[in-house]
């Protein structure tokens, strides 16, 4: 379980300038109010598991608490915080600041240069790990925003020695990459450049298999041809992205049950769309989207 801090002001107001006074749950064991339809930066209790990433002044009060109905988030790299329905207070946290040969403010750890690091010879702000360069990255010797892994250069990178912005792997440069050492953009498998290709030793774009230099003109979609000038046009529900757990066809329906009515709506429009198909894939059939776009319109 998470170890969670909220940081007040002298005045036990939001350290930010919030106007809530927090001060009857501090001692109480009580949980703040609840605050429906949260939305993170926007809506709700916001929470964070390095306060030091939080505290903006010398008077500022921090406390450990237990989050309540917290709002999942996909970004990688550091949590700078999280936003949930309710918390409760446990207890006053009181920091001892030393030096540990820190520069800069907020930083726990040791030789960090900047602010609000956690870790060793970090340079930057926000980073956790040790050797980062930027912000918010976690691991080793990272460079850019918000990545996770070892020795990345870029932005939202998973793996080691990636350079660019949301890869998965190992060695690839470019973008949305996933296997190992590609260039390109949505390369799949290994060593592969251009755009969307899936396999081995591919240059060119969306090619399935190994040593392909051409484009395909059509790929498949549900099972049936779809001209790739149409494939690239889909805009795929924002449901559809979602944090894989053990279970893949749990974490679907999870994600699904959180979709929005338009979001449903736009899963059943997709070109070629099979019931049969898509139950397959995701465990969630015919059944549950006619009952949810009902549920939803109720």
């Amino acid at each position: 379980m998470n170890k969670y801090y909220k940081v007040l002001d002298k005045n036990n107001c939001a350290k930010d300038g919030g106007s809530f006074d927090y001060t009857e749950y501090i001692n109480s064991g009580k949980e703040v109010p609840r605050i429906e339809d949260i939305s993170l930066c926007n809506k709700g209790y916001h929470l964070t598991q390095y306060w030091n990433f939080c505290v903006i002044a010398e008077d500022n009060l921090i406390y450990e608490v237990e989050a309540i109905d917290v709002l999942k988030n996909d970004e990688v790299g550091v949590e700078e915080k999280i936003v949930c329905k309710s918390f409760k207070f446990i207890k006053q946290y009181k920091p001892i600041y030393d030096n540990n040969l820190n520069t800069g403010y907020y930083n726990t750890g040791y030789y960090n240069t900047g602010n609000r690091n956690t870790g060793y010879y970090n340079t930057g702000n926000c980073n956790t790990g040790i050797c980062n360069t930027g912000y918010c990255n976690t691991g080793i010797c990272n460079t850019g925003y918000r990545n996770t892994g070892d020795y990345n250069t870029g932005n939202h990178n998973t793996g080691n020695y990636n350079t660019g912005y949301y890869n998965t792997g190992y060695r690839n440069t470019g973008d949305y990459n996933t296997g190992n050492c590609n260039t390109g953009i949505c390369n799949t498998g290994y060593r592969n450049t251009g755009i969307c290709n899936t396999g081995y030793y591919n240059t060119g774009n969306l090619n399935t298999g190994s040593f392909n230099t051409k484009k395909p003109k059509y790929t498949q979609l549900f099972n049936k041809n779809i001209l790739f000038s149409e494939y690239k046009k889909i805009e795929f529900p924002k449901y559809f992205y979602f944090e894989l757990k053990e279970d893949y066809k749990k974490s679907w329906i999870e994600s699904f049950n959180n979709a929005s009515k338009e979001e449903v709506e736009d899963t059943i429009k997709l070109p070629n769309f099979s019931y049969k198909i898509f139950e397959e894939i995701t465990g969630i059939s015919k059944k549950m989207i006619q009952e949810r776009l009902k549920w939803i319109l109720n």
